[in-house]
């Protein structure tokens, strides 16, 4: 690869937004608490690989899995793109609290808040995948969106499927990602297109 093109690819992927940290759970918990709940992480099981089994023995209080700092920021990159995790009850119990599935993300000027999950439970012992826009139109309650993204100093997903103690919910594979700007992906894709085109001269 010459010179002018690898500066042309590196260029072109520094303007690029670029996703949150995923949270894959493949070597550990990554800094996620459950502090209303006995959170254990599991090498194998997942979707696929590791993932957070967290255990209600409470039932006064929601399980909410709350971000690490390094997740918290300014989010305003992402705003239009999505926020995505997958779920899945790893016991019988029944699911009877409206609760499950709520994010809320929040900043200084207040907190936003959607039920990514209603009506769309999970079934035992399967995993669930949801995602939701990170856009003013897809249903969130509160404050500002673009706002709350511009300072995020809190982010949960509410686990809570059952109004009482009992439940168990695992956890696995929360992203958020952003959508690249037409302009920025054209480039990528033509930076691509030029490198794919040396290739097949040599």
């Amino acid at each position: 690869m010459t010179r002018s093109l690898r500066a042309f690819l590196t260029a072109t992927c520094l303007t690029l937004p670029l996703a949150a940290p995923a949270a894959s759970f493949d070597d550990g918990d990554e800094g996620w608490t459950t502090p209303d709940g006995v959170q254990t992480w599991f090498a194998v099981g997942g979707n696929a690989g590791g993932w957070l089994r967290v255990e209600d023995v409470d039932g006064s209080t929601d399980i909410l899995l709350t971000a690490p700092s390094g997740w918290l920021g300014n989010w305003s990159s992402f705003l239009g793109g999505t926020l995505s995790f997958d779920v899945k009850k790893d016991n019988n119990v029944s699911s009877d609290w409206s609760g499950f599935g709520e994010i809320r993300i929040s900043g200084p000027g207040g907190s936003v808040i959607l039920d990514a999950a209603a009506p769309n439970l999970p079934a035992d012992n399967l995993w669930t995948h949801y995602s939701v826009a990170l856009t003013p139109t897809a249903g969130w309650n509160g404050a500002s969106l673009a706002a709350v993204l511009a300072n995020v100093t809190s982010l949960t997903i509410n686990g809570e499927f059952h109004a009482g103690p009992g439940e168990v919910v695992g956890f696995d594979n929360i992203q958020v990602t952003a959508v690249p700007e037409p302009a920025s992906a054209a480039l990528l894709a033509g930076g691509l297109a030029l490198l794919a085109g040396l290739r097949r001269k040599r």
